[in-house]
Formats: structure tokens, sequence, C-alpha cells
């Protein structure tokens, strides 16, 4: 399909979704959360595709949603209601739940409903210049794409507290300092350090990274028991797979294992 507010690009086992409204900050309106959907969805069914990545294009990550678009096509509480659930269903839950790794590359501002996106990333590599930050509080509004309950999952309660009660802006390297961010570099090497990780991870066993997200995703939602039991029958289900049987393979013939994916 044709795309007008998103760059969607696959190459090497990588989609690559580039939010693409610059002149306006990547600030989410209707067709871009809609467009970024399609390419969700359409990397979920690719089985060739190991990793998404999600970039912007311009000074910015995103910065939310688009106050104009807002103001023009939300007029009641229902309508509100129902963009942000529009929104998680289409967008930030989806990142979260996708059977493959997220990586954000954040070479701006990462602010609002862009903070909420690269939350629910499994993986933020950001550029020095990056400014990253949950400002909803300062303009009188509660975060609804998941910063209340992502973020103390993320840096912990306190921390959690003190970014969105103040709503202030972190640098970079203060994000990657309390754990928002993995890690940060120049931004003339971000997109190199994106590919690399990406890269890296797209090697590395579809069906064990999927079954990994689902449990590290599940860690703080379920008693240590439960979640431990969870983990060794998640173990034993993937010791029935092709690509467990590659790993043991080459790791007896001391070789880079190929996998393909396969259960």
């Amino acid at each position: 399909m044709n795309y007008e507010s998103v760059i969607y690009e696959k190459k090497n086992g990588i989609a690559k979704i580039i939010l693409n409204r610059h002149e306006k900050y990547n600030a989410m309106n209707r067709t871009m959360v809609q467009e970024m959907g399609y390419a969700l969805d359409d990397a979920k069914e690719d089985n060739a595709i190991r990793v998404v990545v999600i970039a912007g294009k311009g000074k910015a990550f995103c910065t939310g949603i688009d106050l104009k678009f807002m103001q023009e096509e939300v007029r009641s509480s229902w309508e509100q209601q129902e963009l942000f659930r529009f929104i998680n269903d289409t967008v930030t839950d989806v990142i979260a739940r996708l059977s493959k790794p997220v990586i954000a590359s954040v070479n701006g501002f990462a602010l609002a409903g862009g903070f909420e996106i690269m939350l629910a990333c499994d993986l933020v590599i950001a550029s020095q210049e990056a400014i990253i930050g949950d400002q909803h509080i300062n303009f009188g509004l509660v975060g609804p794409g998941g910063s209340t309950q992502r973020t103390p999952r993320v840096v912990g309660i306190r921390k959690a507290k003190e970014i969105i009660f103040t709503g202030k802006w972190l640098s970079a390297q203060e994000a990657e300092r309390i754990g928002l961010v993995n890690r940060v570099v120049p931004l003339d090497q971000l997109e190199a350090a994106t590919n690399e990780l990406a890269t890296t991870l797209a090697e590395k066993s579809p069906v064990a990274l999927r079954i990994a997200k689902m449990l590290i995703n599940r860690a703080f939602e379920t008693d240590f028991d439960t979640a431990k039991e969870l983990e060794i029958m998640s173990a034993v289900v993937n010791a029935t797979t092709e690509d467990f049987e590659e790993g043991m393979r080459a790791f007896s013939e001391k070789r880079k294992p190929v996998f393909k994916g396969r259960k």
C-alpha cells in the first residue's frame, strides 16, 4: 500500500517504520496511527521479518497526538475515549504484545504519546540530542497510552512518579542512567547503532525471542512461583522446536547457528 505519514521498509529480516510528519514533529493524527497499525500488522504476519524498528524523520521521534487534529475531530468525552483506545489498540499495545522485538530509535523529541510509544518498545537506542519525557501533567492531562503503567515497570515507582508528576524533560544521558534508554550514541551514529542491534537480534531464534519477550512482559503481572513454572514449561516447549535442535547442533559443531524460526 501507499503510505502518507510513515515510511515503511523491509530488508534483511528487519522492518523499519519511520514516522514521517516531520513538519509537525511527528505528532500523530488518525492517518499516522492507521498507517503505523498497517505496518505493524504486516511485520507481524511476514515470517521473513525478525525485528521491527520504529524511528522518526526530522528533529523528533514523536511528540504525541497532534493537538490541532484533536481540536478538530474530538469534541466529546466519548470521542476522546474512542481515540485513546484506537491508538492503544492499533499502536502501543500492538508494539508491546508483538511476537517480535521492537526497537525504538530515538533521534530527537520523544514526548507525551511519543514517550508512551517508546515505553512500549522492547529496547531503545537514543541520540545524544534526544529529549525524553511524559509532559501530559504540564497541560493538566493524564497520559492514556500506558505511561502510568509502563514507566514504573521500567524505572521503578519513585522515579516514575517524579517523571510523571513533574512533567520534566530528560536528557538522553539521564534517561540512560535510570534505565529508560539502553544506549546513547552521537546522532550521526544512531542509524548504524540501531541497525547493529537489529541485526544482532535478527540472527537469534525467533521462537526463543518470542517466548522470552512473553515471559519478561509477564514478570510483573504474575506471582514468582507461577512465573517460574511458566518459564520452565516454556523452556520445555521451546526444546521441541527446530530452532532448539539447530542451536544444539551448532554448539556441538562449534559454528554459528542459522535459525529459521521453525517450531
